[in-house]
């Protein structure tokens, strides 16, 4: 079985290279990268294409958050764990927000460092309770919204008869994903706004072309923009 990849991303040696021993402790684990910058780290990123990216927050000539936020916007499908002492919330919103799969405190014990890094791998998000709770308030507000924006569609959909037929077999989601496309949003814009991750919303583009009768990004948009939908 090939092991899983991963860089470690942090501006103290001794941190990083003390993950790295753990690490290549494991059978299921190579570290194919250390760095102690941003920087150094996208282009690490670049070279290697890791699985995973352990990366700290305060890094020298480019923060963790930057550098997240570039990573997933050119690799979306490596995941990146934020690594740090800190527990503030603001941080792990930014980290959220700019796409990372979840959160580890450094100093934690090595077996749920190791329980945390394979959940992340494995697709599973890894925050606080806290910020959970709070995820979980966010998204109940989301789906509220939806279920009226859906009424106020299917009466505009009655009301109208040059509504585009088109447009009705769009669910709600796609149709969220429509307004924020016809906005000038990027596929991370998008997936930040709806809490969805980027590979989701392309998945969510693919289906909408194909209901839209277009076969790229522009397709779409110019055909939004000249039926004014």
């Amino acid at each position: 079985m090939s092991k899983q990849t991963i860089l470690i991303a942090d501006d103290q040696p001794l941190i990083r290279d003390g993950i790295a021993a753990i690490l290549n402790m494991e059978d299921n684990y190579t570290v194919v990268a250390k760095t102690g910058d941003g920087l150094a780290t996208i282009a690490q990123v670049q070279l290697h294409r890791p699985q995973l990216v352990l990366m700290d927050i305060h890094m020298p000539k480019m923060n963790g958050l930057e550098a997240t936020k570039q990573i997933k916007s050119e690799f979306p499908d490596i995941k990146v764990l934020i690594l740090t002492t800190f527990e503030e919330e603001e941080y792990i919103w930014e980290a959220i927000r700019h796409g990372a799969s979840g959160f580890l405190v450094k100093g934690v014990e090595t077996e749920k460092m190791l329980s945390t890094i394979q959940d992340c791998l494995d697709g599973r998000i890894n925050y606080p309770f806290s910020i959970q709770l709070r995820l979980a308030q966010v998204l109940q507000s989301s789906e509220q919204h939806q279920k009226q924006s859906s009424n106020e569609t299917n009466t505009l959909l009655s009301s109208d008869p040059q509504y585009d037929d088109k447009l009705k077999d769009l669910s709600v989601q796609e149709r969220n994903i429509v307004k924020n496309l016809k906005q000038g949003k990027s596929n991370q814009a998008i997936a930040s706004e709806l809490f969805l991750t980027t590979g989701t919303v392309k998945n969510y583009l693919s289906v909408i072309y194909k209901k839209l009768n277009v076969s790229s990004r522009s397709e779409a948009l110019a055909y939004l923009h000249e039926n004014d939908l």
